[in-house]
């Protein structure tokens, strides 16, 4: 069974051990177990959304191999210098629509609004548990899988722990934050709009920019103008819903014109109810950290590491991604390979 070790060097926490293997999970001709018609292929519906003719438009249950199970006590414990604890937590499925084949951007703006809206009132929901210190949402797209390749799909993880990433990100935006009592992302927003070279889009509500140093080709990042630490908190009314779907969708168009492969995930604030937290911690996140969805197309050849100490080599500098995301608006013909 697997289990969380945290590496004290790196103050990593990993996943280690045998996760559950599903049975079809290596056979091509397996039946799609998201298509509308093969309901019985899953665990029990959590939530269903359901039109006027009994229809579902978006499903949401626990994965079947889940690497965070709901089940048991965290049982942290140490070995020596070393730590460990079960892998408490939530692994849920998101099937973002019926119909197989179809992307999250080639969906209706109101599809992707009920996604969201699904999205937001379970990150809400699992945060109720005060055994979670964060509640992960995610979605790969275009990656390999036998069984699931071509349906539209998000993942939620709730887990004891924080992602080493969002970690890092809390503490420098609570640093930047003691330092000069604004907001590290606000400050990043004002600065990228006075300049321009690296936004691609942007409206009253939302900018889409490619960030300075950015880790991987065309990497785009969607930011609220309005300061807000939370995304499912400032996702609270339909009209919010509505602007941020709509924004979405138009983003997620012009990166499959790059490749219609791609990495997704929603950052936003910490579980503030869990326990264990040293009051402190969090005193300031409301104001210092700013909640942001961050895409990354998968393109072969050009991502990769200088050696393995973590350095990332992008070959393609964020203002000449900025420029050719803002010529690939909904409707332009997909850009041609890489140079």
């Amino acid at each position: 069974m697997a289990e969380l070790r945290l590496d004290p060097v790196g103050r990593r926490w990993v996943v280690t051990g045998q996760r559950t293997p599903m049975p079809d999970s290596k056979d091509g001709s397996a039946p799609c177990h998201f298509c509308s018609g093969n309901e019985a292929l899953t665990p029990e519906p959590i939530r269903e959304v359901r039109g006027p003719d009994g229809r579902w438009s978006v499903r949401v249950f626990h994965d079947r191999a889940p690497v965070f199970r709901i089940e048991g006590n965290i049982e942290r414990r140490g070995e020596g210098l070393y730590d460990r604890m079960n892998t408490v937590g939530g692994h849920e499925i998101v099937v973002e629509t019926p119909e197989h084949g179809a992307t999250l951007a080639s969906l209706p703006e109101a599809q992707v609004a009920g996604v969201t809206e699904v999205c937001r009132d379970r990150i809400l929901d699992l945060k109720q548990d005060r055994r979670f210190r964060y509640v992960t949402l995610f979605k790969d797209q275009g990656l390999p899988d036998p069984t699931l390749e071509g349906h539209s799909h998000s993942q939620i993880l709730a887990t004891p722990v924080l992602p080493q990433i969002l970690e890092i990100e809390f503490r420098w935006s609570q640093f930047h934050f003691r330092q000069k009592d604004r907001c590290l992302f606000c400050d990043i927003l004002r600065q990228e709009i006075q300049q321009e070279t690296r936004v691609v889009d942007q409206n009253a509500e939302f900018v889409a920019l490619c960030p300075f140093a950015s880790r991987f080709p065309y990497e785009l990042w969607i930011l609220p103008v309005g300061h807000a630490s939370s995304f499912e908190k400032d996702l609270a009314g339909p009209a919010r819903v509505r602007a941020l779907a709509g924004f979405l969708k138009s983003c997620l168009l012009r990166v499959e014109k790059i490749s219609g492969a791609l990495h997704m995930i929603v950052h936003t604030e910490p579980n503030l109810a869990a326990r264990g937290w040293f009051p402190e911690w969090w005193k300031t996140v409301a104001e210092d950290f700013h909640w942001h969805i961050e895409i990354y197309p998968e393109i072969a050849g050009l991502r990769d590491y200088l050696g393995t100490e973590g350095f990332r080599y992008n070959p393609i500098p964020a203002e000449d991604a900025a420029l050719a995301l803002r010529t690939l608006a909904p409707g332009a013909e997909p850009l041609g390979p890489a140079s």
